[in-house]
C-alpha cells in the first residue's frame, strides 16, 4: 500500500470521526445500542452482531461516539480488503467514498456496515479458498459464513449465488467441512429462533406488510439500482460489471451476485416495499469487477469519479448542520433529542417513562441513560416485546408517550415535526389490559 493511500485512509478516518460525533443517534441506532446491553444469540428484528459491535466499545464514556466507532473501524477494515482484492488500486478507495449508501454507512451504527465488512471478509476468503483449499483457508471461511449470517440474513445470498456460479463447490470435500463448521457455529442462533417460534423470519417473510403492484415501485427499484453506485457513476459501473469478460471462478461468482441480487429484489418489490440499503452489500462485488477497468483512463470518466466523490463527501455537511436550516424530517431525526428527552423526564416529575413506539423508547433510553420500555399498543410487534421492561416498574403508575389519540393527554411535540400525547398517569395494569 502506498504512502499516499494511506495518507488518504487516515484522513477520511478523521472526517469519519470528527462527523459521527457531532450529530445524535438515528432511532434505530439506539434501539441497537440496546441490543448491546442485553446481548443474545438473536433479536426481533435483526441478527446479533450488530448489537455485538457496539458492545465492544462500551467501555467508553456513554456518547455517540462509542456508539458508532465500531462502524467506522469496520468502514475501513472493508476498504482495506477492498484494496487487497483490487491489488491496491487506489480507484477502489474512491469509488467505495464515492458509492452514496456505502461511505455514508460508517457513520451509523447500524446492521448494514456489519453486513458490509463481512461481505468484504467473504469475498477475501472465497477468493483464497478457491485458490487454494488448505486447511487454513478452509477454517477460515467456515468461521467468515455465519459471521455474515450474523451480521444480516442478506448474507444468504451471496451464499446462494456463490453456489449458482460455481457448482463445481459440490464436488470438492472441504466444501462439506465448510457447511458443517459454518453450521454448527450459526446453530446458537438458529437454536434462539425456534424457542422464539421464528419470530424474525415470520414477520420479515410472511408479517410484513404486502403491496399491491406498483409500476412506480419498480422503476424506483431499478433507478436505485443503478444509482447504488452514486448519481454519476452507476451507468458507468454497472456498464462495466455486465461487460466485463470472465477470467476465473472468482470473476463468475462476483458477476453472478450483483446481477442475480438486484434480479431477486427485482422479484420481491412487485409485491412488497423494499429499502434502499438491502443491496448495500453489493458494493464490494461491484467495485472489485469495475475498480481496475481500463475505462478509468479517460479523463472524462476520471473527471466524473472526482466529481461524485467530492459530491459524496461534501453531503456529510447535511448530517451536522442545525435542523432548522433544512426543511427535511429525516435530518431532523438526527438533532434535539438529548434536550427533547431531558424535557419529558421533567414533565414525567419523576414518574416511570414508557413509550408506545420502539423508536421513541430507544430515544429516550439513550438519552436519558435508562432503560425505557415500550409498551406497544396498537403497534407492531418488537423486541421490547421480548424484553418487558415494564415488569421492573415498581408501581401501577406510569408516565406513556404515545401516538394514540384515544388516550387523551397533552400534545408533545417532537424535534422531527410529529405530535405525541404524553399521559402523567397513566394504569399500567389498564394499558396492558388494552393491549390484550
Amino acid at each position: 500500500m502506498s504512502k499516499k493511500i494511506k495518507l488518504c485512509l487516515l484522513l477520511l478516518f478523521i472526517l469519519q470521526v470528527v462527523i459521527a460525533v457531532n450529530f445524535e443517534l438515528a432511532h434505530d441506532e439506539a434501539y441497537y445500542w440496546l441490543y448491546s446491553r442485553h446481548l443474545d444469540w438473536g433479536f426481533f428484528d435483526h441478527p446479533p452482531l450488530v448489537g455485538l459491535i457496539i458492545k465492544c466499545f462500551s467501555f467508553l464514556p456513554h456518547s455517540e461516539f462509542s456508539v458508532r466507532i465500531g462502524f467506522i473501524i469496520l468502514q475501513f477494515g472493508t476498504i482495506y480488503l477492498l484494496l487487497n482484492l483490487t491489488s491496491f488500486s487506489s480507484r477502489a478507495l474512491w469509488l467505495f467514498f464515492s458509492f452514496p449508501l456505502a461511505s455514508f454507512a460508517g457513520l451509523f451504527a447500524l446492521p448494514d456496515m456489519g453486513l458490509l465488512f463481512m461481505t468484504a471478509c467473504y469475498c477475501y476468503g472465497l477468493k483464497k479458498y478457491l485458490e487454494d483449499d488448505s486447511r487454513k483457508n478452509i477454517l477460515i471461511l467456515s468461521v467468515i459464513i455465519p459471521l455474515l449470517l450474523y451480521a444480516k440474513y442478506h448474507g444468504v445470498l451471496l451464499l446462494f449465488f456463490t453456489l449458482v456460479a460455481i457448482p463445481s463447490l459440490f464436488w470438492r470435500k472441504s466444501f462439506y467441512s465448510i457447511f458443517l463448521i459454518s453450521l454448527l457455529l450459526f446453530l446458537p442462533h438458529i437454536l434462539w429462533q425456534y424457542h422464539h417460534d421464528f419470530s424474525t423470519l415470520r414477520y420479515h417473510f410472511l408479517e410484513r406488510p404486502r403491496a399491491d403492484f406498483s409500476s412506480k415501485r419498480l422503476l424506483e427499484y431499478l433507478a436505485l439500482q443503478v444509482g447504488l453506485p452514486g448519481l454519476f457513476l452507476g451507468p458507468v459501473v454497472w456498464k462495466i460489471v455486465l461487460t466485463r469478460k470472465i477470467e476465473n471462478s472468482f470473476d463468475r461468482a462476483m458477476k453472478i451476485i450483483s446481477i442475480g441480487t438486484v434480479i431477486f429484489f427485482l422479484v420481491s418489490t412487485l409485491g412488497k416495499k423494499f429499502e434502499a440499503n438491502w443491496t448495500i452489500f453489493l458494493t464490494v462485488p461491484l467495485i472489485y469487477l469495475s475498480a481496475n477497468s481500463e475505462v478509468w483512463r479517460s479523463k472524462l470518466f476520471q473527471g466524473l469519479l472526482g466529481f461524485s466523490l467530492v459530491f459524496v463527501l461534501l453531503s456529510r455537511a447535511l448530517l451536522v448542520m442545525p435542523s432548522e436550516w433544512i426543511e427535511l424530517r429525516r435530518i431532523r431525526e438526527f438533532h434535539g433529542w438529548g434536550d427533547w428527552s431531558k424535557s419529558v423526564e421533567k414533565l414525567c416529575e419523576g414518574a416511570p417513562i414508557s413509550a408506545n413506539s420502539y423508536q421513541i423508547a430507544s430515544k429516550l433510553s439513550f438519552y436519558l441513560n435508562v432503560e425505557i420500555g415500550s409498551i406497544n399498543y396498537r403497534s407492531r410487534k418488537n423486541q421490547f416485546d421480548y424484553w418487558r421492561f415494564d415488569k421492573l416498574i415498581p408501581t401501577d403508575t406510569i408516565c406513556y408517550v404515545t401516538d394514540k389519540l384515544e388516550f387523551g393527554g397533552e400534545v408533545l411535540a417532537t424535534p422531527d415535526g410529529k405530535r405525541l400525547r404524553l399521559i402523567k398517569k397513566m394504569s399500567l395494569k389498564q394499558l396492558l389490559s388494552a393491549k390484550m
